[in-house]
């Protein structure tokens, strides 16, 4: 006689405290296993869960018993010993200070911090030592959040997640809006290649652009516009009508978008009511909050993962890889939203 299936039943509050771990877990290990338990109440089979996460069937199982024993603080990583730390109390002071000092000149950091060693007649290796108390090397990022409302974040972010149920649930069908472009010059993904044979493309300081205007569903719908033109309040505008004729006129879409000023223009806002009788209702996001678009991720894994390095050869070609990428999202290539 066979087992029966095991599968995880979460609470709504459960179900919203497991999905902001799988979305902001800081580490990738709980984030996975917060996939998993998001999988097993959708009513994915263990076997299922350990092709889509790509571990072992026990891994999965393991994953669910912790779940279920201690919940969400049964997926975090206990803590673990480890090598004990190589630097004394003021070794470790110095350091941290050449790290806040120094953050991104690694030989001056190296080289201050050998030049106090030898003083005390010791010589160290920070590198190592540095991650070890809990620093790491990235690269610096852009970001928006110092110039965000917090509170306004959250409650946006709290209503998308409210959106998303509803369509789980089937009440709405939500999609993401947002524009983007291709260029000659645009920015290279990384790229193996023989070690002194790295890839190159001829450099460009001007480019043509394509720009494209999308609209990204969660279950694999994706509305595109493109033009060569500069996107102004009449190009969204196209973009929105076209989007009104293709949808299916009995369902009703909530589209999230930002807010560039072409969004908030009269023109564009005396739109809006005739875009509600088509059934589509607009929310707008919390400023300078980008991480909320969904769309945005599209638009990475097409420019740095989707399109090949070939396609910078011409504008022509970048033209084509790209109508054929958006062409082809859904069947070619695509995103699981949990």
């Amino acid at each position: 006689m066979s087992k029966p299936l095991r599968f995880i039943s979460l609470t709504p509050d459960q179900q919203r405290i497991v999905n902001n771990a799988y979305q902001y877990g800081e580490k990738r290990a709980l984030r996975r296993r917060a996939h998993a338990i998001l999988l097993s109440h959708k009513g994915h089979t263990i076997n299922q869960i350990r092709d889509i996460l790509g571990v072992k069937r026990d891994t999965v199982s393991t994953w669910l018993s912790q779940w279920e024993a201690d919940g969400i603080d049964g997926l975090q990583d206990k803590p673990r010993d480890g090598r004990p730390n190589l630097l004394n109390d003021g070794e470790i002071a110095l350091l941290q200070q050449l790290v806040e000092d120094h953050p991104h000149q690694l030989p001056v950091l190296h080289a201050k911090f050998q030049e106090k060693n030898r003083e005390s007649g010791q010589s160290r290796y920070p590198t190592s030592c540095s991650k070890k108390n809990g620093n790491s090397c990235k690269r610096v990022r852009y970001s928006l959040k110092a110039r965000r409302d917090e509170t306004d974040f959250r409650n946006t972010q709290g209503l998308i997640n409210a959106l998303k149920e509803w369509e789980d649930s089937g009440t709405c069908d939500l999609y993401f809006f947002d524009e983007t472009g291709f260029s000659q010059s645009s920015s290279l993904p990384y790229a193996w290649s023989p070690i002194g044979q790295p890839w190159e493309v001829t450099a460009y300081s001007h480019s043509k652009r394509l720009n494209v205007l999308g609209f990204l569903s969660r279950k694999g719908m994706f509305f595109h516009h493109m033009t060569m033109d500069t996107v102004n309040s009449e190009t969204v505008i196209e973009a929105f009508d076209q989007f009104a004729a293709q949808k299916d006129p009995d369902a009703f879409a909530v589209v999230v978008l930002d807010n560039a000023k072409m969004h908030h223009s009269k023109a564009f806002r005396r739109k809006i009511i005739d875009w509600m009788t088509h059934r589509i209702h607009l929310i707008y996001l919390s400023p300078y909050s980008p991480e909320l678009n969904l769309i945005e991720i599209l638009w990475r894994e097409i420019k740095y993962r989707w399109l090949p390095l070939t396609a910078y050869s011409s504008f022509d070609r970048l033209c084509q890889a790209v109508k054929g990428v958006c062409n082809g999202y859904g069947v070619d290539n695509t995103i699981t939203f949990a």
